[in-house]
C-alpha cells in the first residue's frame, strides 16, 4: 500500500535532517507533520560547513540564496602542521567551488541554517514538546505515542531523531552509543580579537591525534569559530556537552605553534562535547518505518557530511517514494541508494584524514542526490503506473 493522502508522513525530529525531508516532501505535494521532543524552537551548535553536494539541495528547497548571503564563502581549505604551522595542502575554493564542483562552499552558523530550514516549512507543520514513546505499524498505517499522552496516525513514519533515535530503538532494541576516544573544544573568538590566522580560509591544523580546525561563519562579523579535537580516555558527565576548561585545553594542546596557541587564548567561553558514534545499519526500515541521517548511520564531524548526509538521505528518499508503489519498496530501494556512499563517508570521518593531504573530494562535491541514479527496484517490487 502506498502513501495514505488522509493521514501524514510523520517526520520524528525537527532537527537540519528532519526540517530538510519535510520540506522536501511539502515541496513534492505530500502532508507533512514533523514531531520534535523540544518544546519550542531551539537550534544547536555554533558553526557548520555547507559543502557543494548539499548546497545543491539547499538551492532546490529554495533556501541556497538566503544562506550565501549570511554565511561565508571560504577562499581555500588550507591544512597545516599543528606543531610547526607549516601548510601540507589547500585546496581552493571560492568561485573555484562553483566553478569545480557546480555549486559553492559556504561555512554559517547552523542556528541560520535551522531556522531557514524551520521557515521553509508550512506554518503548523512542526509540533513541539512531542517525545516518541511508542510506535505501532499496523499494516496499513503507524500510531505514533507522546510522552504527554497523546497519538497520532500516520502513513508512514521517518526517524529524523538523531545519535539517541527513538525510532531506531523502537526498531533495534535499546543499544547505547560507544564514545569514540575524542573530545572536542569548540569557541567563537570575538572579531575584536587580534588572532594571526586567515579569516578568508577554512584552516586546519593537524598532529597524531590531536587537530584544530578554525573558520568564519558570518558575513557580517568578524567573528572567528574554532574546535579543538583530542583523545580522552572516557566521558563521565550525564550531559551531552559541559563548560570547558580553558587550561585544561592549552594543556592539551601544549607544544602547538604560536598561532593556534593564540587562538585558543582569545576564546572567552568554551564549551567541551564528546564524540560518540555507532556502526553503519544494515536494516533501515521496517514496514512502514525508515530512518534517517544520524538516526541510521552518525558519524564524526572530521568531514563536515553529518548534515549534508541527512539531507541527502532525504532527497533520494522522496525519490524512491515517487518510484514505488507500495511504501515498504520505497524504503527498502532508498536505504539500498544510500547505504554505500554513507558508509564510506563515515569510514573516512571516523580515520579523520580528509583533506590532510592533497586528494580530490569531486567523489563526494559533486554528488547531486536529485539525479543520481537509484539502487535497482527490489525483486518482485510492483512499478509505478
Amino acid at each position: 500500500m502506498g502513501v495514505d493522502k488522509r493521514n501524514p508522513i510523520a517526520v520524528v525530529g525537527g532537527g537540519l535532517g528532519g526540517a530538510a525531508a519535510a520540506a522536501l516532501l511539502q515541496q513534492a505535494g505530500y502532508n507533512v507533520a514533523v514531531f520534535e521532543q523540544a518544546s519550542t524552537f531551539a537550534p544547536a551548535g555554533a558553526g557548520i560547513h555547507l559543502t557543494p553536494n548539499v548546497m545543491r539541495v539547499l538551492g532546490h528547497i529554495g533556501v541556497g540564496d538566503a544562506l550565501v548571503g549570511s554565511g561565508c564563502l571560504p577562499e581555500s581549505f588550507t591544512s597545516r602542521d599543528l606543531a610547526s604551522n607549516a601548510v601540507r595542502t589547500s585546496l581552493p575554493l571560492g568561485s573555484r567551488a562553483r566553478e569545480s564542483y557546480g555549486a559553492p562552499y559556504l561555512t554559517i552558523g547552523r542556528s541560520v541554517l535551522h531556522r531557514e530550514l524551520v521557515d521553509a516549512l508550512r506554518p503548523g507543520t512542526v509540533r513541539y514538546g512531542k517525545r516518541l514513546v511508542r510506535l505501532d505499524d499496523g499494516g496499513g498505517a503507524v500510531q505514533l505515542s507522546f510522552a504527554d499522552g497523546s497519538t497520532t496516525e500516520a502513513s508512514c513514519v521517518i526517524g529524523a531523531d538523531g545519535l539517541g533515535s527513538q525510532v531506531r530503538e523502537g526498531m533495534h532494541g535499546a543499544e547505547r552509543p560507544a564514545f569514540s576516544g575524542q573530545i572536542a573544544y569548540r569557541a567563537t573568538v570575538p572579531g575584536h580579537a587580534r588572532i594571526p590566522v586567515d579569516r578568508r580560509c577554512i584552516t586546519k591544523w593537524w598532529a597524531d591525534d590531536s587537530f584544530v580546525i578554525g573558520y568564519s561563519t558570518d558575513s557580517h562579523s568578524d567573528d572567528y569559530y574554532f574546535v579543538a579535537g583530542t583523545a580522552a580516555d572516557a566521558w563521565t558527565h550525564p550531559q551531552s556537552f559541559v563548560d570547558g576548561d580553558k587550561d585544561e585545553m592549552l594543556d592539551a594542546f601544549d607544544g602547538s605553534c604560536d598561532e593556534v596557541l593564540s587562538l585558543l587564548e582569545s576564546c572567552q567561553s568554551l564549551s567541551k562535547w564528546p564524540l560518540f558514534e555507532r556502526p553503519p545499519l544494515q536494516s533501515w526500515g521496517r514496514g512502514r518505518v525508515a530512518l534517517l541521517g544520524d538516526a541510521c548511520h552518525p558519524m564524526r564531524p572530521h568531514m563536515a557530511q553529518g548534515a549534508a548526509m541527512a539531507i541527502e538521505d532525504g532527497v533520494l528518499l522522496l525519490r524512491c517514494l515517487g518510484l514505488e508503489d507500495e511504501v515498504e519498496d520505497a524504503f527498502w530501494r532508498y536505504a539500498e541508494s544510500r547505504k554505500q556512499r554513507t558508509a564510506r563517508v563515515q569510514a573516512v570521518s571516523a580515520d579523520n584524514t580528509w583533506l590532510k593531504d592533497t586528494e580530490d573530494p569531486a567523489w563526494v562535491f559533486r554528488y547531486d542526490a536529485m539525479t543520481i541514479e537509484p539502487a535497482p527496484r527490489r525483486s518482485g517490487a510492483l512499478s509505478v503506473t
